[in-house]
């Protein structure tokens, strides 16, 4: 346990020097090294049940302790959990009411798409309902078209953004999170840029809904899924799913304790993203007290 501690309070001084070299005042960063209760390990926990996930890493998310760590600083394709810093970027630079004029490029995209129609009028609070409920990749180029004039020039500013976090083990190559040999991430560097992220109460207000309905501005109606099935269940409020071929299964989730502490995991490379999620929080529930 004091190895653990200490861990826990070098990962949460990583967080606050990463976050130092932000020169944004949007998000407030003076509670993470603050004093909070800290999770307590019960003497004869154990180990949870194997977890197919390649990297995992789950923290208390006020006092940044953390509570189970395998594998997290190494880099591994992320899939849609790319759309985490996009949305943070977004949320950074942009007012939520703004109306975004969506590019024939945009409404064009592959893969996951929340069903835009070139032209639509639509505001970045719903684009970003789209992004983070549907995972629409569509949605994710209207919104780095709105910010930077282009895909390509919004990577840029991932790339800028994550370096100044301090996110050293990650490099963003789309703003979807479509396989490519140049995107990367680390469960760690997910952990540090979720925490930030959470600071904004939009996100929490989006990502806790398994279904959600829109009306842009020109009349089209769109009908989004969340595909986080755990949703309600365990305390389990959000945050973001991920799946590609080279990715595996990648899930981010905030969740509450029976006793209401708030806790981050973050699994990659999972075999099965919801029981190993599922097996992770249910450990934790059984054996920390605060």
């Amino acid at each position: 346990m004091f190895f653990q501690s200490l861990l826990s309070l070098l990962f949460a001084s990583t967080l606050h020097l990463a976050y130092a070299n932000d020169a944004s005042p949007q998000f407030d960063d003076s509670i993470l090294l603050g004093v909070s209760p800290l999770p307590i390990e019960e003497e004869n926990a154990g180990q949870p049940a194997q977890m197919s996930a390649g990297s995992i890493l789950a923290i208390d998310l006020k006092s940044q302790s953390i509570l189970f760590e395998k594998d997290s600083n190494i880099k591994r394709p992320i899939a849609s959990l790319t759309k985490l810093m996009t949305a943070y970027i977004i949320l950074e630079e942009n007012d939520p009411n703004s109306v975004v004029n969506v590019s024939t490029n945009a409404s064009g995209t592959g893969g996951s798409r929340m069903g835009l129609q070139a032209g639509e009028q639509i505001t970045i609070k719903d684009l970003l309902y789209g992004l983070l409920i549907e995972s629409g990749n569509d949605a994710s180029v209207a919104l780095a078209e709105f910010n930077a004039g282009s895909e390509s020039e919004f990577i840029n500013k991932m790339n800028i953004r994550a370096n100044a976090l301090g996110l050293n083990n990650t490099h963003y190559a789309n703003t979807s999170g479509l396989d490519d040999e140049n995107a990367y991430s680390t469960a760690h560097d997910l952990t540090v840029l979720a925490t930030h992220l959470l600071k904004d109460n939009t996100i929490r207000e989006i990502v806790k809904n398994s279904s959600f309905e829109i009306t842009s501005l020109s009349g089209q109606t769109h009908k989004l899924i969340n595909t986080n099935i755990l949703l309600g269940e365990s305390g389990i409020k959000g945050l973001k799913t991920g799946k590609t071929p080279n990715a595996g299964e990648c899930l981010a989730v905030i969740a509450d304790t029976p006793d209401n502490h708030e806790i981050l995991t973050i699994v990659l490379g999972s075999q099965n993203r919801f029981m190993d999620t599922k097996i992770l929080t249910d450990w934790i529930y059984n054996n920390f007290t605060w």
